[in-house]
């Protein structure tokens, strides 16, 4: 990808919530907003949608307006589940795939520098909608495997953007959230919370075409790459799946990643 030099940097907060829920992305805005005048050509923006058609069309329009030079933070603020984020799953609800539509053209404009980050409920879903053959629909991205507690988010998130302008601020702001969560008190289901966790783009695709990451699941890549066939031992295929597996992702990832 060519270089080209950053004229404004932002963030960009999308509340999908109910009217009963605190909200949480109306009070993160009002908090950080103060930013825009702390540095020249910076803006914060805070929509907020109560459907999946209003949460497409902000997409769309963040599209239509981000021109090249510009990059920006994206926090979404929304009720996650295990094949994406909305109100109510199956019927007021973006899946993954979807959502990353939207976000890989903004990560193209942005020239690999968009960072997602997600304060939801995120089921292990992600990285199973990952599409390798295309750009990385994000540089990074930070999320939360299990339940996210109110209170753990509106602390957490005030702590997370006390001192972040852009993605290079990562490595401390991710610890300043992790640092308000209450560990000492279990999830709903007796499950322990989890730290927020990020992601690069390199380690998703790493992650995806890694074949011992979910050997039920490559078990079906060995019988699309390779054939049944009694005469071969299921060990022998296996191997040579892996191979055959892992020479595909060298391929393709440079493209994804942004190194060519």
């Amino acid at each position: 990808m060519e270089d080209f030099e950053i004229t404004r940097e932002g963030i960009v907060i999308i509340q999908w919530l109910k009217d009963t829920d605190p909200q949480l992305g109306e009070e993160l805005y009002n908090m950080i907003r103060c930013k825009e005048g702390e540095r020249a050509n910076y803006f914060v923006e805070y929509h907020k949608v109560n459907s999946k058609g209003e949460f497409i069309a902000v997409l769309k329009d963040l599209i239509n307006r981000t021109e090249k030079g510009t990059i920006f933070t994206l926090h979404i603020v929304a009720h996650g589940y295990e094949d994406g984020i909305g109100t109510m799953m199956g019927t007021n609800e973006v899946q993954w795939a979807e959502l990353f539509y939207y976000t890989r053209q903004l990560n193209v404009i942005m020239g690999n520098n968009l960072l997602l980050v997600l304060s939801s409920c995120v089921g292990g879903g992600i990285l199973s909608h990952i599409e390798p053959e295309q750009r990385a629909p994000y540089r990074a991205i930070i999320a939360n495997t299990r339940t996210v507690m109110m209170p753990d988010a509106q602390k957490g998130f005030e702590a997370f953007y006390s001192d972040y302008y852009n993605i290079l601020d990562f490595h401390r702001a991710i610890k300043a959230l992790n640092s308000e969560i209450d560990f000492s008190k279990d999830l709903p289901d007796g499950k322990k919370k989890t730290e927020f966790f990020i992601m690069t783009a390199e380690h998703s695709f790493d992650e995806v075409f890694n074949p011992d990451r979910d050997p039920a699941h490559f078990e079906k890549v060995v019988n699309k790459l390779l054939p049944p066939n009694p005469q071969v031992p299921q060990e022998l295929r296996i191997a040579i799946a892996k191979e055959l597996f892992r020479k595909r992702g060298e391929e393709l990832r440079p493209y994804f990643t942004f190194q060519v």
